[in-house]
């Protein structure tokens, strides 16, 4: 506080503290601006606008000082010397770290509380915006914007009313409060456009100072991209796990606290009287009236004058309650603090709260915000005290038959009983209490069916429709059954067991009533048909979030059983009660005659619109409002349709155009024909294309502008040739893509502009503007109101545009550019949020990744399976054009880019994406595209630390298991070669991958062996070749244990081997190279493998066959497998005397690996009793010459190896010493003795020399 200085806050001169206080000495003012507006009501614009001006002043010094006041009201302005005003009372304010984007503490006065507040939200620095614009509004008008005398309808108010707007206000004044008033606080006015606002631009005094380095971004300042993403993580983080406000949580807890105090203790003689009344309900006399009459207090009388009692006892002896005031809840709630603050004394408004302070004090506070002096027929405390009251229900039930009865017959008293029971029950309805109690209130008071028995029976009545108190009655009773469909319970199934039943009765019932109002003449019971299309349109809001079985049933009758209603709606629209554009030279209209005729119109068309627009991510309704819309595109693409040029004509009407958008938009989705009809119609395309402009006045203008694009889009997809007039949209369009700071907007105009761009339209984009306006959209929070296209996502469309953008011929600098840029990394951080990719397990965990709980399924409302292929097919494209910035992101450990990757392999992510609208249609390309991207860093020349890395995160995404997986389960055999060469890459390099994968067959047998044996035999080379090496390297690096699935493929489900036989005969030479190279690992080990040799006919000649192969690789796999065959042979040796022939043939052969395999062999097949064919074929004679003069080293020690084994047979033993092979191998041995002293010396040398001396007569057998 001391280091505040700024002319409109307060200035702490000095602070100290007493034994009981802390005392604050500040500035001194002339009073309260609170105090003028008791005083005058409210103030002329010209100083409101000066106000304006210094509390912006004042809130811009604080808030790029990252301090939020959270307490902003007309009782913490404080007029000072000079006219001018000083922002007080930093109790709550609240200074924020660099760290800390959002709060949320339930702060401030509920009067003047954002929605976000209220709802117990995350909340920024908007928050004391908005309190800014209920200041000004309260400043003008003489009232705050939401006012009400119950904490649950305000809270209501402040959530769903729109405000009401007197016409005094200014265009540039209304303006200004509509963006503060903003109830998204996304799409808020704030920083720093608030400062050029027309309304206070010039106006605002800036104090600059110094800034501290360790302040961080200001909050008058745009947050750059990466930190608006942490900022959107924190705000999902903290976002509030249930459905009600904390406000609201307190108001009822203290309530029901109260109601049960009361239930037990005896209060005064009103709740004796109660007692009495109450009573009475049980015996024989008949059932009292609500209404309280001298003779016997009514129930609701007695609860309200009991709690008034109460309330009025705090004020002491001696003062009456106050008198009735609007604003008086304020004053009540200052009179009864305990010890009000020096700085509040004498304040007229509902104190500020604190509601996670649990102190006495602050539950004082609410206590008495739920407190009221007007004896008015629902209190603060009363919808929850009345709920938990047993007798209430009884009387509620009793009042409405008996005055029903009495309205029925057409009497007077009926109806000014009835009333207060009905306004009782919209109060009780809108409480927002608790679905449970305000439920079971409603089943035992025959609700809602005594609602629509009265509303049935005054329909059948013309004597009633006569009374002159008709039109308030129906009007009230169709609020409460508007209320009754709004309730919670209606869709909590679980908790209020028949509910959904009593729901759809109901909703019946209602239908049929509405068919029956909608059929009657046009001039008749307008009123009441308007807001009977309200209620319905409340009815289809609960019916969108329901069961896809309710809402299925109450959409399809709509177009069977209750016809009624929809012909009615399509007739209405039809013959509207005032000509939807006035002609030239008519009369005009009055204003509130015209706004009055217009109601009609506008509920039927809004009513249109909700029964078939397709709410967002509340697919249950999807299909029965689709059929709605084909029934209506049906009517709308007839001859002549008159309901067409309705529709059309009011595409510029400011209240009707945006439901006829939505239904337009609708039907066209299911529509090829009503495409090509809009098309070629004038009107239709001229008013789009105004809406796009901003040159049509709507009420709606954002939404109407959004829909209005998305439908332009869609005609543009459906139709092959563009519309007359669209070619010269384009730079509009990206205009308005450039400079709108509406998110929605620029989703809905790059969506546009990408349609455009795939048909060859050119529109001028400068690529600053353009990246700019994309990181703007990618880093600010989505609003998502409307599904665009063809089902795609909210970025679907700005990921399309990109795309077009940067594979244009010519673009590589500008690809560089874009890459290195910062939205590149907004725009992975986007997409993993839109994906909701799990958190990071902790190194310490150990549990494998494809145990964990699988993770949320993706928003698909923000990036469609089309939009995940999208921006895969950029990322491909942009990296093969710079290749080293996809190694950088590679290899950056948790990196969000290698994050998101591995999350799109995983089962969570792709079962889910296999279930979406058309995700099965792009799985193979997303799962084809996540490969080649990670196949990078082993296409580029990589240092081998760098490739270390890439592969240790590999790892611990088990990359090659889900690699694995996903060609089991989603891909089609054609197109799994890329992933297993993949996956063959990484087992090669690293044994952890290897290891994965032998784990992953281990787990599912059933599917992965059965996998591998149809790729093992499919025409695929490639994806065969790959798959041998994969079991090659198995077989040679694991223990036998592990080897079993591979003799199962190679045997086959009969034992046959016929896929071996197969495989041995394959016309791809790589394949049959790999497939012998697979055996000679295989016969180390398996014994079967060897006895199938042996007992499989023809098996063993396919084996000796490879030894003659044209392909050098074949006869060098051939010749490993014959040689791994003779090793220790057993009971096969003899049959390997047909291997001796060729095998002597190739230590000739010109491979140097193909001589040093064969002499091996030949060493192998000595100790199997088959000397005589060795000698047969010189065998002996071609190892020596091979051992003495064979350029290789490796060949003359295999040769000299084989020697050493083949003399044991003492045939063989004598040819050798015939052949003075102990001289010509001594003459050898003193060639490596004459090597330099440096060199060193080959291991062929050791076994020279050992041969020589086994040679040696002492060793003759």
């Amino acid at each position: 506080m001391r280091g505040l200085r700024h002319p409109n806050i307060v200035h702490m001169l000095d602070s100290f503290e007493t034994e009981k206080e802390v005392v604050v000495v500040t500035d001194y003012a002339e009073g309260e601006l609170f105090q003028i507006l008791e005083d005058d009501g409210k103030l002329p614009e010209d100083q409101v606008q000066a106000i304006a001006a210094q509390l912006v002043s004042a809130l811009y010094y604080l808030h790029s000082h990252r301090i939020l006041h959270r307490d902003m009201k007309p009782q913490n302005i404080l007029l000072a010397k000079g006219g001018g005003i000083k922002l007080c009372d930093f109790g709550f304010a609240r200074a924020m770290s660099t760290n800390t984007m959002v709060l949320t503490s339930i702060k401030g006065t509920p009067l003047y509380m954002s929605p976000e507040l209220v709802e117990e939200r995350p909340y920024d620095h908007t928050a004391d915006l908005w309190s800014v614009g209920c200041i000004l509004y309260e400043l003008a008008v003489g009232t705050p914007p939401f006012y009400t005398t119950s904490i649950f309808q305000l809270v209501s108010l402040i959530l769903k009313d729109p405000v009401r707007w007197p016409t005094a206000l200014s265009p540039c004044f209304k303006s200004f409060l509509q963006g503060l008033l903003t109830k998204d606080p996304r799409q808020r006015l704030s920083w720093p456009d608030l400062l050029h606002h027309p309304f206070i631009a010039g106006r605002v005094t800036i104090i600059s100072e110094p800034g501290s380095p360790d302040l961080g971004t200001p909050f008058t300042s745009r947050l750059p991209p990466e930190l608006q993403v942490l900022k959107d993580q924190q705000v999902h983080r903290l976002a509030p796990k249930g459905n009600r406000s904390r406000i609201l949580r307190q108001a009822c807890k203290r309530m029901a606290e109260e109601a049960k105090q009361k239930k037990h203790q005896n209060t005064g003689p009103a709740l004796e009287q109660e007692d009495r009344t109450s009573k009475m309900a049980y015996g024989t006399a008949p059932l009292p009236r609500l209404r309280a009459t001298p003779q016997e207090p009514g129930l609701l009388a007695g609860i309200l004058a009991s709690e008034m009692k109460s309330s009025w006892a705090e004020w002491g002896a001696g003062e009456a309650p106050p008198a009735p005031r609007e604003n008086r809840i304020a004053q009540d709630c200052e009179r009864n603090l305990p010890e009000p603050r020096p700085e509040v004394v004498g304040q007229r408004s509902i104190d500020a709260v604190d509601l996670e302070n649990e102190e006495p004090d602050s539950d004082d506070e609410w206590q008495h915000l739920l407190e009221t002096v007007e004896p008015v027929p629902v209190q603060l405390k009363a919808p929850l005290t009345l709920l938990c009251n047993p007798d209430f229900c009884q009387r509620i039930q009793g009042q409405l038959h008996e005055a029903g009865g009495q309205i029925l017959k057409g009497v007077l008293e009926g109806a000014s009983q009835i009333l207060p029971a009905l306004r009782v029950l919209g109060s009780l309805l809108s409480s927002c209490c608790d679905s449970v109690p305000l439920y079971s209130f409603c089943r035992e008071a025959g609700l809602p069916g005594l609602l629509f028995s009265l509303l049935r029976h005054s329909q059948e009545s013309s004597s009633i429709q006569q009374q002159c108190w008709y039109g308030t009655f129906l009007r009230d009773l169709m609020t409460v059954i508007q209320a009754y469909f709004g309730c919670t319970f209606n869709l909590e199934r679980s908790q209020t067991g028949d509910s959904l039943q009593v729901f759809q009765e109901a909703a019946n019932l209602f239908l049929d009533l509405l068919g029956k109002l909608l059929a009657q003449p046009d001039d008749s019971e307008q009123t009441l048909r308007r807001d009977s299309l309200m209620c319905f349109t409340v009815l289809c809001e609960a019916m969108d979030g329901n069961s896809w079985t309710v809402s299925k049933a109450f959409y399809s009758s709509l177009l069977t059983t209750q016809r009624a209603v929809l012909d009615g709606l399509l007739h209405g629209l039809t013959v509207p009660q005032l000509p939807f554009h006035s002609p030239p030279g008519a009369p005009q209209v009055s204003q509130p005659l015209r706004e009055q005729s217009e109601d009609l119109p506008g509920a039927m068309s809004s009513a249109l619109a909700a029964i078939c627009t397709a709410p967002v991510g509340l697919p249950s309704c999807w299909e029965a409002k689709e059929q709605i819309s084909r029934h209506l595109a049906n009517q709308l693409t007839e001859d002549s349709s008159q309901l067409r040029l309705s529709l059309i004509s009011g595409l510029q009407h400011p209240i009707l155009c945006l439901h006829l958008l939505k239904v337009l938009y609708s039907c066209c989705h299911v529509s090829e024909r009503l495409c090509h009809l809009l098309g070629q119609e004038p009107l239709a395309l001229e008013s789009l294309l105004l809406l796009v402009q901003g040159k049509v006045k709507v009420v709606d203008w954002e939404e109407a502008t959004e829909v209005a694009l998305y439908l332009l889009s869609l005609l543009v997809l459906r139709l092959q040739d563009l519309p007359s007039g669209m070619e010269k949209l384009g730079n509009e369009i990206a205009t308005l893509f450039t400079h709108s700071h509406i998110v929605s907007l620029v989703s809905a105009a790059a969506c546009l502009l990408g349609q455009l761009g795939q048909q060859g339209v050119t529109f001028d984009l400068q690529p600053v503007e353009w990246i700019a306006a994309a990181s703007h959209a990618l880093s600010a929070p989505a609003e998502v109101r409307l599904t665009p296209p063809a089902g795609c996502g909210f970025y679907d469309g700005l990921l399309i545009l990109l795309l077009h953008l940067l594979t244009q011929p010519g673009k590589g600098s500008l690809i560089r550019d874009v890459a290195s840029s910062e939205m590149w990394t907004v725009l992975w951080h986007r997409f993993s949020m839109a994906l909701r990719l799990p958190e990071e397990v902790s190194a310490q965990e150990e549990e494998p990744s494809l145990s964990r709980p699988q993770s949320p399924e993706p928003d698909w409302t923000l990036i469609s399976p089309q939009g995940v292929a999208t921006l895969l097919s950029l990322a491909v494209a942009t990296f093969t054009q710079e290749p080293q910035l996809c190694l950088s992101h590679l290899s950056q450990r948790g990196s969000t880019l290698m994050s998101t990757l591995k999350h799109l392999l995983s089962p969570s992510f792709l079962h889910p994406l296999g279930q979406a609208p058309h995700g099965s249609e792009f799985l193979p390309f997303v799962v084809l595209s996540v490969c080649q991207l990670l196949c990078f860093p082993f296409a580029l020349d990589v240092d081998d630390d760098l490739l270390g890395g890439v592969l240790a995160d590999f790892v611990d995404s088990e990359i090659a298991a889900h690699l694995l997986q996903v060609c089991c389960h989603h891909l089609p055999l054609p197109q799994t070669e890329l992933p297993v060469s993949l996956l063959t890459r990484l087992a090669l390099t690293d044994p952890t991958s290897l290891n994965q994968f032998v784990n992953a067959v281990a787990a599912s047998p059933r599917t992965v062996v059965p996998f591998l044996s149809v790729a093992l035999l499919g025409d695929q080379p490639v994806l065969t070749s790959d798959l041998l090496s994969l079991l090659a390297h198995t077989a040679r690096v694991l223990s036998p244990s592990h080897l079993s699935f591979i003799q199962e493929l190679l045997a086959g489900s009969d034992e046959s081997y016929r896929p071996l036989r197969s495989l041995l005969g394959h016309p791809e030479n790589s394949v049959r190279a790999r497939t012998y190279g697979l055996l000679g690992h295989l016969l180390q080990h398996s014994m079967a493998l060897r006895g199938a040799l042996q007992s499989q006919a023809g098996l063993l000649n396919l084996l000796l066959l490879g030894l003659g192969d044209k392909d050098p690789a074949v006869r060098r796999s051939a010749s490993f497998a014959v040689g791994n065959a003779a090793y220790q042979a057993g009971p096969l040796g003899p049959a390997l005397a047909a291997a001796v022939p060729g095998m002597t043939q190739l230590l000739g052969d010109p491979q140097a690996g193909i001589r040093r395999n064969a002499a091996s062999a030949l060493g192998n097949l000595g100790p199997e009793g088959l000397g005589a064919e060795l000698l047969q074929c010189q065998v002996p004679q071609r190892l020596l010459e091979m051992a003495c003069g064979d350029p290789q080293l490796n060949v003359k020690e295999a040769a000299l190896i084989a020697l050493r084994s083949l003399r044991q047979e003492p045939c063989i033993h004598q040819v050798l010493v015939s052949l003075g092979a102990s001289e010509r191998l001594a003459m050898l041995s003193l060639g490596n003795q004459l090597l330099a002293p440096s060199s060193p010396r080959p291991a062929s040398a050791r076994h020279c020399r050992k041969l020589i001396h086994l040679l040696r007569p002492t060793h003759s057998t």
